[in-house]
């Protein structure tokens, strides 16, 4: 077990079942070379023409490398994904796998999965399957897409919506990238031209986890899932997996919220410094972030609030409304303290959330009732006036989309339907 032949004169990488391999079984251990350590194998002899590797050396590394790598946050991979022992058993299917835990970063699709846990449409650790695996034919099909799509298109299925739906991610062999429903229409376009007016995603661009446009989002008063209308364009293929979880839980769930209409600029430039930052940048005291460009409400930035350990979900939507005027809503799921009163008293762990999250600059204008002195108001207004004939050209042309036509009519604090 373990005994490796080869010759210098060796002209083929070894391979099981025609996968080329990356590591190599060390003797008399459950450790193997990673890819630095067979190039210097390799010094001596060039390659290698016969390995064995027992399922079960594979199945104890692959273990070990689940509980020994943490994600950005401290959380190990383990906490989030698995892989099945009834079906991922064989030496292939075990390999692939070794090598997209070991080769691979999953801190963005772990954030995904972390937030579809927190609304309820998964459980983790995911359970991959051999199924999963073998959703890409190999590692050139899988390289051939950006790293978050070709992820998510293995765990996508495994994000349950309850009502049919699935995150589910299909590639057709004609490239044609399909989200949600294997449908016509709703393909998705990943990294495509973005408009001059998105020069904030194509700065920020990453090339393993670009922007995506398309017109999938959920309408609870039309029946689920449907893609028609303004197009949407989210900051990165991840942003897009979140903005679509959040919709639909927005459209199924009930929560409290407070709304007001600010200068963007106010509190020391807070808001506009969200609006215009890099999509990508963590936000203090927020477990996810998600950034789109609507076609019916212009810039959104989303800023999450909560995880799983809070029981409840609550999240702040800021929304560019176009003449350094945003729209800053706090929603929530908490479960109020009493039925009468201002928001911050009825539910006070969002509040304490939602103040972090927004800054000392912010907070008391959304939280609390402070009004912004006239003359400040005033101030801000004139010489943001240049800035705002261009801040104009990002508005829809109809400005009642569905959340923004709901947060109107239903005021400034208030219980509402998300839908």
């Amino acid at each position: 077990m373990g005994a490796v032949n080869s010759k210098s004169t060796d002209e083929a990488s070894p391979a099981i079942n025609g996968q080329v391999l990356d590591v190599v079984y060390r003797d008399d251990s459950d450790e193997l070379h990673n890819v630095k350590d067979l190039g210097h194998i390799r010094r001596s002899a060039l390659f290698f023409s016969k390995v064995d590797f027992p399922a079960q050396i594979l199945r104890s590394r692959l273990n070990r490398s689940l509980h020994r790598i943490r994600l950005t946050d401290g959380t190990r991979l383990d906490a989030v994904l698995t892989f099945d022992a009834q079906t991922v058993s064989e030496p292939r299917e075990l390999l692939a796998a070794v090598w997209l835990v070991e080769e691979q970063k999953w801190d963005e699709v772990a954030e995904v999965l972390q937030w579809a846990s927190e609304c309820g449409f998964c459980q983790l650790p995911l359970n991959l399957t051999a199924d999963d695996i073998n959703r890409h034919v190999n590692k050139t099909a899988y390289g051939s897409l950006a790293r978050v799509l070709a992820q998510l298109m293995v765990v996508g299925r495994h994000i349950d919506f309850g009502d049919g739906s699935r995150l589910q991610i299909c590639r057709h062999p004609n490239g044609e990238v399909r989200a949600i429903k294997d449908q016509p229409d709703f393909e998705l376009d990943v990294d495509p031209p973005l408009a001059a007016h998105h020069h904030l995603y194509q700065q920020h661009r990453q090339q393993h986890d670009p922007p995506v446009r398309s017109c999938i989002n959920y309408r609870s008063n039309s029946g689920g899932w449907v893609s028609f209308g303004f197009p949407t364009i989210d900051a990165s293929v991840s942003s897009f997996a979140k903005h679509k979880i959040l919709r639909n839980f927005f459209g199924t769930h009930q929560a409290n919220r407070t709304s007001i209409h600010l200068n963007r600029f106010v509190g020391g430039g807070r808001l506009d410094d969200l609006l215009t930052q890099s999509p990508h940048t963590p936000v203090a005291g927020c477990s996810a972030t998600l950034t789109c460009w609507d076609g019916w409400h212009g810039r959104l930035r989303y800023l999450v609030l909560t995880d799983s350990s809070y029981g409840f979900v609550a999240w702040i939507t800021i929304q560019d409304i176009g003449y350094a005027t945003v729209m800053v809503s706090v929603l929530t799921t908490e479960a109020p303290v009493s039925e009468s009163g201002a928001f911050k008293d009825r539910l006070p762990v969002t509040t304490q959330l939602a103040r972090v999250a927004l800054g000392s600059g912010v907070a008391p204008f959304v939280l609390d009732g402070r009004v912004v002195p006239q003359q400040q108001q005033q101030q801000q207004d004139d010489s943001d006036d240049d800035d705002d004939a261009s801040d104009g050209d990002d508005m829809a042309d109809g400005s009642g989309g569905e959340d923004a036509a709901a947060e109107e009519e239903n005021g400034a604090d208030d219980t509402a339907s998300l839908g």
